[in-house]
């Protein structure tokens, strides 16, 4: 089956045309990986897709990772998706939706982010609640070469901490904990070097120092990279609509949603997949456990 692919920027995004029992056919997940190796972020436009052949494609595609955190004893969680709706009762589960409106990757974690994510909508928002995507690989090859030099010696601390701070005016050593229980400091290199020669820079919300740098120099240096890399020529929004799928390269992409409020009532279903290559990272044996 010769998929019907259609590019949306010259730097990012394709829609793909597509029956839902069509994507799980023989050969078809193939394609959309080599298509979104490609093109990083995948639109398939109010195709309707069940959890069944949601989980079924995500099987397809790679193995899924399964995130202990993400489970909210809902029907939705006992099949292993992840339901995204700002309704949640346990605290950090709601911070974790509320810090998706900073813009991240997925897996800082783990030395081995995830490679994609699968997300969608099964309830558009009214207002709000958008989702960008921001191609780093496009973003580095931009740079001239005497910067990279410069970035490709350093290295950069992730926690949870740095994003979910930012959710609070005082947050206090109880709340530091409880999110350190979750993703305490893991060291990255800033440029993550890929095996298919694209390179990532390893920024974003999690992201909260340079190793050897001060806090105020390190952090205009994130500042300075995250507005980079998230220019207008760099990045893709998208305007959800009940029953569209996005599938997006999470290695090779920064992504937010947008903000909204509690009543526009968007709920999207999500699943993730591992990742292949590591970012070179060690992570402690204390908090590789909890992950």
């Amino acid at each position: 089956m010769a998929l019907d692919i259609e590019p949306i920027t010259p730097f990012l995004g394709a829609i793909v045309r597509i029956a839902p029992e069509d994507s799980i056919a023989n050969g078809v997940p193939g394609q959309l990986l080599d298509a979104l190796e490609r093109h990083k972020v995948l639109l398939f436009p109010q195709i309707h897709m069940s959890d069944e052949i949601f989980l079924k494609l995500t099987a397809a595609m790679g193995e899924k990772h399964e995130v202990a955190a993400t489970d909210d004893g809902s029907e939705v969680s006992g099949k292993g998706i992840f339901r995204i709706a700002r309704d949640k009762d346990d605290r950090t589960q709601r911070e974790f939706i509320l810090g998706n409106d900073f813009w991240h990757m997925d897996g800082m974690n783990y030395s081995v982010p995830v490679k994609a994510t699968l997300l969608k909508c099964e309830k558009a928002p009214a207002e709000g609640g958008d989702t960008g995507f921001a191609n780093l690989h496009a973003a580095w090859d931009a740079l001239p070469d005497d910067r990279k030099r410069q970035l490709e010696k350093l290295k950069v601390g992730h926690c949870l901490s740095a994003c979910l701070r930012r959710l609070h005016e005082h947050p206090t050593k109880e709340d530091f904990a409880r999110w350190d229980a979750v993703f305490s400091r893991v060291e990255h290199p800033l440029v993550w070097k890929q095996q298919s020669g694209n390179a990532s820079l390893l920024i974003g919300s999690t992201a909260n120092d340079i190793a050897g740098m001060s806090e105020a120099e390190g952090r205009a240096l994130l500042d300075e990279l995250l507005e980079w890399c998230t220019q207008d020529r760099f990045t893709y929004r998208h305007k959800w609509s009940d029953g569209d799928l996005v599938i997006f390269y999470n290695s090779g992409l920064l992504h937010k949603s947008y903000p909204y409020p509690d009543s526009a009532g968007r709920v999207m279903h999500r699943t993730t997949l591992k990742g292949t290559e590591s970012t070179g990272a060690e992570i402690p044996e204390s908090a590789a456990a909890l992950y």
